[in-house]
């Protein structure tokens, strides 16, 4: 399956599988970890935001690496599958760790949850970045691009039914039937980490076509670990000005999508008395809107462009959160009206971003004559991991300023205002601000079919 041939639904499948894997571990962390390191763990929240961070600062120094790695390695199996499949157990394992709560000094659970953070961050990005790269690959056409990534989508939904709808409830099914809370948490995040590994794992025997077997005579399977040329890279691609922006919005973007995942447990908890069941429906209901949200956002994106299309979801969540603090929701209807906007907020950033990331491999063929795809995606990868530790830990500093506490059942109005805060006004700032990087993105459908016009033409003299 040549890039410049036209994918099959069989190939878009394939490819879309691990997306699934993706988006459970990761929506499982953003979604839970706090919650559970603070009312079950026992670890105060601005200690738990910390662990996060501990978590992001890692993988900023390791995404580079993998990405480096990634695009260098030469084995029989090929550039990116060696990566999903050696560390998908790990990443099953540390999901697993980080959401089991050992009896120890109070003292060391930062430094085991911190630990157990470093290794799941380690496995994500180890898989991460070498999957995302593995995209470009697979066509070089802009609208084919998207319509790869919607069905990577549809998976991250999917995927979001196991790390985001399942784990409140089937906790509290298994506390029913006489577990205890925090066996009831661990054995739903091997759940999680078993189900993450198995679908990353269907990718990477479905990518052998793309992934072709590249073991060169005298070549090590693994590029040597030498940071100055790692890191040389990445500050080359970093300084590409469509990066920049890029960056920017991206950060933008997951913090607000790192406070909101983090932040609507506590929403639906404390300021709506929503029980583990009736928040489970109401996640399983966002997912739904988000499946629907992809398919009509596949075909404007391909009339309008990817960045246009962005924006403007980007504007109308912003306003849509803005309006929903003022106005106020005191009813499961208009709660139900607001995670349609939380959704059109956050969602659609997994399926029009990787595509618009895609692109950019390309100008930087033009601008270098080097082909990169794993050290532009790891920065994806870094801005990724960098937005969940700080939305994680401004959460957690906001939630401690506020007076919420873990053991109460029911929070002081300070700590609702607070909450309630956390998941309308602040993320819509973030949203405002991705808004303003991504309008100077300068890659539209015309220019990018201008570069490929180059690269073609290039080739053509070469």
């Amino acid at each position: 399956m040549k890039p410049g041939l036209k994918l099959t639904r069989k190939g878009k499948i394939g490819y879309a599988s691990a997306a699934f894997g993706d988006a459970a571990s990761y929506a499982f962390i953003n979604t839970f970890l706090l919650f559970f390191l603070t009312t079950v763990a026992g670890i105060e929240p601005a200690a738990a935001g910390t662990i996060t961070i501990v978590g992001a600062v890692w993988n900023t120094l390791i995404n580079p690496i993998i990405g480096y790695m990634s695009d260098n390695a030469a084995t029989k199996w090929g550039r990116r599958r060696p990566f999903l499949i050696v560390l998908c157990l790990p990443l099953a394992a540390s999901t697993y760790l980080m959401f089991t709560a050992f009896d120890m000094l109070p003292m060391l659970k930062p430094l085991y949850y911190g630990a157990m953070m470093m290794i799941f961050w380690t496995a994500y990005t180890g898989f991460f970045v070498p999957y995302f790269a593995l995209g470009a690959e697979y066509t070089t056409d802009y609208n084919e691009r998207t319509e790869l990534r919607s069905y990577a989508s549809i998976f991250n939904m999917m995927g979001s039914l196991i790390g985001m709808v399942m784990p409140s409830i089937f906790a509290d099914t298994l506390v029913q039937h006489g577990l205890s809370l925090a066996a009831s948490w661990s054995i739903t995040g091997a759940v999680v980490g078993v189900t993450s590994a198995i679908s990353i794992g269907i990718t990477a025997w479905a990518a052998k076509e793309k992934d072709l077997p590249c073991k060169q005579e005298g070549r090590r399977a693994l590029p040597p670990l030498n940071l100055k040329v790692i890191f040389g890279e990445y500050w080359e691609v970093m300084k590409l000005k469509p990066v920049q922006y890029l960056l920017y919005c991206s950060l933008f973007a997951l913090i607000c999508n790192t406070m909101l995942s983090s932040d609507v447990m506590y929403y639906f908890t404390y300021n709506h008395g929503l029980s583990a069941v009736q928040i489970s429906l109401m996640f399983l209901y966002k997912t739904v809107v988000c499946i629907i949200l992809i398919l009509i956002v596949k075909k404007i994106s391909s009339v309008t462009d990817k960045r246009t299309t962005l924006m403007g979801v980007f504007i109308i969540g912003a306003v849509a959160m803005t309006a929903a603090r003022f106005m106020g929701i005191d009813n499961i209807p208009k709660l139900m009206i607001f995670v349609i906007f939380v959704a059109i907020g956050t969602s659609i950033y997994w399926q029009l971003m990787p595509a618009i990331i895609y692109d950019v491999c390309e100008y930087d063929e033009l601008e270098t004559g080097k082909q990169r795809q794993g050290a532009i995606v790891s920065l994806q990868g870094l801005v990724e991991a960098l937005a969940a530790g700080v939305g994680a830990q401004i959460l957690g500093i906001i939630l401690q300023i506020g007076g919420f506490d873990g053991d109460a059942a029911v929070q002081s109005a300070k700590a609702l205002i607070y909450i309630e805060n956390c998941v309308t006004i602040l993320p819509a700032i973030f949203l405002v601000l991705a808004v303003l990087a991504l309008k100077k993105y300068p890659i539209t459908k015309e220019r990018f079919e201008e570069i490929q016009a180059e690269l073609a033409k290039r080739k053509g003299e070469e």
